[in-house]
């Protein structure tokens, strides 16, 4: 039985076709194949029959496009059909390497001898011409995941969902954060789901994430909103894990939160307020220290 389900939540089928072609030249089959249409335009089915044989793939054809309201709902409705150990949920714009699913087996000791339920790959960042434009790599083969979720906050780091595979169990734990266009819902169920502070990254195999201007990542239309699940971001960051973080790193976190207020011309969120004065209570510090 296959222990990992490729996911893949369809709308736009720009640059659909180079998605299932990396899909299909997999050298290892060893994967189970769930597409779910949210309601798109254009009908996807051609170029799926193209590469994949009736019997080798999932397709879901949904009535109602759940996308446009909230992203993480249309991935959870696609996931509820999977019974695979493992998943990953690959954007309809990004491709994988040829020995992506290879290297999730080789990993796969691994993963369950040291209890760990994220495995991470590096990513390409390619144009919508597929040229490269830059990469982005740990140099660990062992991440921890407040040093992982420390450069998603400090910006020195690139991360997205469809690099990421998820043991399933760890995953029903937690779930996704329902932030506005699943902006940084993937950076906190990396964050969650690495219960054990490990996340294991392969820098042998990588996936290409595409920025074309017309997806969610790469748009400049939906700032204002993008902004908003920042905030949302740092606040499940702050009320759930702040007594994670050490106090350099602390710090760390309110200075750029200090910024992302700055720069979005956002209010102070009182209960994050509450959490940091709370917390410079327990270490003793003053409670002019670190307020916004």
């Amino acid at each position: 039985m296959n222990k990992l389900a490729i996911v893949i939540p369809f709308y736009n089928i720009d640059f659909f076709e180079e998605t299932l072609k990396s899909v299909a030249n997999q050298t290892n089959k060893g994967f189970t194949l769930y597409i779910g249409n949210d309601a798109s335009p254009n009908d996807p089915s051609p170029l799926i029959e193209k590469y994949f044989a009736q019997e080798n793939y999932k397709y879901y054809n949904y009535k109602t496009n759940l996308g446009g309201e909230n992203l993480v709902k249309h991935w959870e409705r696609i996931l509820e059909n999977t019974t695979e150990e493992w998943f990953q949920i690959l954007g309809d714009d990004d491709t994988i390497a040829e020995d992506f699913v290879a290297e999730f087996y080789n990993s796969l000791a691994r993963l369950n001898e040291e209890q760990i339920n994220v495995l991470k790959y590096p990513i390409n960042i390619v144009d919508a011409k597929s040229n490269f434009i830059k990469k982005s790599s740990f140099s660990t083969d062992i991440l921890d995941r407040k040093s992982f979720i420390m450069s998603r906050i400090c910006h020195s780091s690139l991360s997205s969902l469809s690099e990421n595979i998820f043991r399933t169990a760890g995953f029903q734990k937690f779930k996704f954060r329902h932030l506005p266009l699943a902006w940084h819902s993937d950076d906190l169920l990396i964050f969650e789901v690495a219960e054990n502070n490990k996340i294991l990254y392969n820098n042998t195999s990588y996936v290409n994430v595409r920025s074309s201007g017309i997806n969610i990542s790469s748009k400049s239309d939906n700032l204002k909103t993008k902004a908003l699940a920042t905030s949302e971001f740092y606040k499940c960051i702050i009320l759930n894990y702040y007594t994670l973080f050490t106090s350099n790193q602390k710090e760390e976190i309110l200075n750029n939160l200090k910024k992302h207020y700055y720069n979005s011309k956002q209010k102070v969120n009182l209960d994050i307020l509450f959490e940091v004065l709370k917390d410079n209570v327990s270490r003793g510090l003053k409670l002019t220290k670190y307020l916004f």
